[in-house]
């Protein structure tokens, strides 16, 4: 009872929903509907004239007034819908009372009525809630009930039934699809943030396996440097004493800091590559049938910080041009000035179209890694349809 009751007064009260048309189309809904309801009301006009008896003593007023009535719900019937279908109800009832058609049809409505009801009915069912939908689908059967003939109820029912559900479908199935999009939506932004947060972890993993190897060797060379200098004043060994002691409390702090991130699968003294590494990466490439061109520039040296995001940019190019790219050679350059490291990847076109990244999120890690230690990175295709990887690393003191 309680649903009914829900449906009965929000066809009396409910308000239609805003609409806020994408297409052009949709935009000049509005104005056309105001076109057609004036032909239409002119239309009326017109039947009702050639079709009220008693032409001299016909009240005018009324007749304009039910052209108005029939006329306005078309014309409104893009936005309101359901206060399109109120005034078409009010106006089947008020015309059926105030005016009488001489015509030897079955009908009691004219035709500029007969063809809108089904088409404002329609677009109720499409714009609003299921039981809002059943009582307007109850006002119609109530009019087919008290105006038509007998023998045409059970054909406009089945009419109506049909109007009303497949409106009602429609709605449904635009709920349905929304739903959908905005939970994949939701998916693709929870992937991204997780991807984010796991290349995160795992970059704060890696940087304190090298930070707490260069505390430790800290605290190791403070403790061992008054057995490997002679003559080291007291004052000095308690010095280094203390270093030795700080770095130490340093290292378990970081450790114990840590621990918000671990991950369990992962150990963290784990060994990290570096960029000397990158030649045994190339080489495992190469094993697996990737078409590299790479000539390792000896004695280039960067912090190990730096060394790692390169390895790890050029580890996750080389896994994206074996994805999407597969049998394209790949050209490696990597190169050092002053101030920054410059990492340049770059996978020839393949002749058909490139796959896209997909679900994947190698991009967001490069991007991390790069950013992490205050770099830049750039991957896109280039002009002639290969893809380049372009990595601007900050050394930084070193």
């Amino acid at each position: 009872m309680g649903w009914i009751a829900r449906g009965l007064w929000g066809l009396i009260a409910a308000k239609d929903p805003p609409v806020h048309p994408r297409t052009k189309v949709g935009r000049a809904l509005p104005m056309a509907g105001a076109v057609l309801g004036i032909l239409c009301g002119l239309l009326a006009f017109e039947y009702y004239q050639g079709n009220v008896p008693d032409a001299e003593t016909r009240n005018w007023i009324q007749i304009i007034a039910c052209s108005i009535l029939i006329a306005v719900p078309i014309g409104i019937v893009a936005t309101r819908p359901l206060l399109a279908w109120r005034i078409a109800f009010f106006a089947a009832i008020y015309t059926s009372l105030v005016l009488k058609i001489v015509q030897g049809t079955p009908w009691p409505f004219q035709p500029v009525q007969i063809m809108s009801y089904p088409v404002i009915l329609f677009v109720v069912a499409v714009r609003h809630r299921r039981e809002v939908v059943v009582a307007a689908g109850l006002s119609a059967f109530l009019l087919i009930l008290a105006y038509v003939n007998p023998a045409n109820v059970a054909g406009l029912f089945l009419l109506v039934l049909a109007v009303l559900v497949i409106g009602d479908q429609i709605r449904r199935r635009r709920e349905v699809q929304r739903e959908l999009a905005e939970e994949a939506e939701r998916t693709e932004l929870a992937q991204a943030r997780r991807a984010i947060a796991e290349e995160r972890n795992r970059i704060a993993r890696e940087m304190h396996d090298i930070v707490a190897h260069h505390m430790s060797l800290i605290a190791v060379r403070a403790e061992t440097a008054v057995y490997r200098i002679e003559g080291v004043p007291p004052a000095v060994a308690e010095e280094l004493q203390a270093i030795a002691g700080t770095s130490r409390e340093a290292l378990t702090e970081m450790r114990r800091l840590l621990g918000v991130l671990r991950d369990d699968s992962v150990p963290l003294t784990e060994p990290q590559p570096t960029l000397e590494e990158l030649s045994g990466l190339i080489r495992e490439a190469r094993a697996a049938g990737v078409q590299i061109e790479y000539s390792p520039a000896p004695g280039i040296e960067v912090p190990p910080g730096v060394g790692l995001a390169a390895y790890r940019i050029v580890q996750e190019a080389l896994s994206n041009a074996r994805r999407h790219a597969a049998g394209a050679p790949v050209a490696i350059v990597i190169f050092r000035d002053q101030a920054e490291l410059r990492v340049f990847v770059r996978n020839e076109p393949t002749g058909r179209p490139l796959v896209p990244e997909g679900k994947g999120h190698g991009l967001v890690g490069m991007h991390e890694r790069a950013t992490a230690i205050g770099g830049t990175l750039r991957a896109a295709p280039a002009a002639d349809g290969g893809y380049e990887v372009v990595a601007t690393l900050p050394l930084g003191d070193a």
